[in-house]
């Protein structure tokens, strides 16, 4: 194929992508408004899912999107992002990934002239926002934890005031910042608008993805079956809590040289390879010529493979330093 031709194909899917999100934010409103009945109100799923429905029917790419994803991709995507507090729908990101996969494409083709140097851009351009929810995901993860102590401590202190659970989670919400005070908001809006505790608190933990909020949980739904002292269970959950992110703050000192050796073996390698493909292409094009080797039915030159073969050992590098130096507590 020509590279004109392919710079135009690349370049039109660009541009339609560019185009489809334009008008995905001209009709926001309306497929924010089906998801907060889907979010927050259990009484009006059946609502929620009609509108949803209908909403598919006007739009046939998000339809085929979940089709191609399967829906178990699509609502893991979802807590992904709501738990990154990102206000983005699955489409919206993935057409976001394509778009600056096309445009780095686009980019090392028609200003550095080389295929490969379009193949890495739309690499990077792919996996750069994964990344970057992922960070901020974790972020927020941890400083949901580090809040999570102070919350149950003030909790405990409105229950012996003699706030009903509600009341005092109202109070933490109020005091706290974020991101646990909106996280309490968006929990106590679900049970305002019909959902039960139960069901309010398992959709934090999907949504927040934390062992110590999977602790309060717990302790919560099981005196709420077994009974007990309410007060009592939550001032030692919050113990318990603060006791983890001691132990985790002395592992986390430990293990900091692991940590950076690992990032430098993991990333320096990948780091010269990218910078020496897009400065000086031509030292990389003897490994994609001959000779070249039959490898599972495929003709390929003997450079890639080994190119090939030093990245899966180098993921398996990094993957043995992280499970050494990943200590679960």
């Amino acid at each position: 194929m020509e590279p004109l031709v392919l710079i135009g194909i690349v370049g039109a899917a660009a541009v339609g992508l560019l185009v489809y999100g334009l008008y995905v934010l001209a009709t926001r409103r309306q497929t924010i408004l089906a998801e907060r009945l889907e979010t927050y109100a259990n009484i009006e799923e059946e609502a929620a899912r009609a509108t949803a429905a209908e909403f598919r029917q006007q739009n046939p790419v998000q339809r085929v999107m979940h089709l191609l994803l399967g829906q178990g991709y699509v609502s893991r995507l979802e807590e992904t992002l709501a738990g990154a507090d990102i206000p983005m729908r699955p489409s919206e990101y993935v057409l976001l990934r394509l778009t600056l996969a096309a445009v780095g494409f686009v980019f090392g083709l028609f200003s550095l002239g080389y295929v490969h140097s379009g193949v890495a851009l739309a690499v990077a351009g792919w996996f750069v926002p994964a990344v970057m929810v992922r960070v901020h995901h974790n972020r927020r993860q941890a400083k949901f934890v580090r809040q999570l102590a102070d919350a149950l401590m003030l909790l405990t202190n409105s229950l012996r005031s003699g706030y009903s659970f509600l009341k005092g989670l109202e109070l933490v919400a109020k005091e706290m910042d974020d991101p646990i005070a909106k996280e309490l908001n968006r929990m106590l809006r679900e049970v305002n608008l019909g959902a039960t505790i139960e069901e309010a608190m398992m959709n934090l933990g999907r949504r927040v993805q934390s062992p110590d909020l999977d602790i309060v949980i717990s302790a919560y739904l099981v005196q709420k079956d077994v009974g007990g002292n309410l007060t009592e269970i939550m001032e030692k959950v919050a113990e318990t809590i603060r006791e983890r992110l001691r132990i985790q703050g002395d592992i986390r000192v430990l293990t900091a040289q692991g940590r950076l050796s690992g990032l430098i073996v993991g990333l320096l390698p990948l780091a010269i390879f990218t910078f020496l493909l897009l400065k000086a292409p031509d030292y990389f094009r003897i490994m994609f010529e001959d000779p070249k080797i039959n490898l599972l039915g495929l003709n390929l030159p003997v450079g890639a493979v080994i190119l090939l073969a030093g990245l899966l050992w180098q993921l398996l590098g990094g993957y043995l330093i992280y499970k050494i130096i990943n200590i679960k507590v």
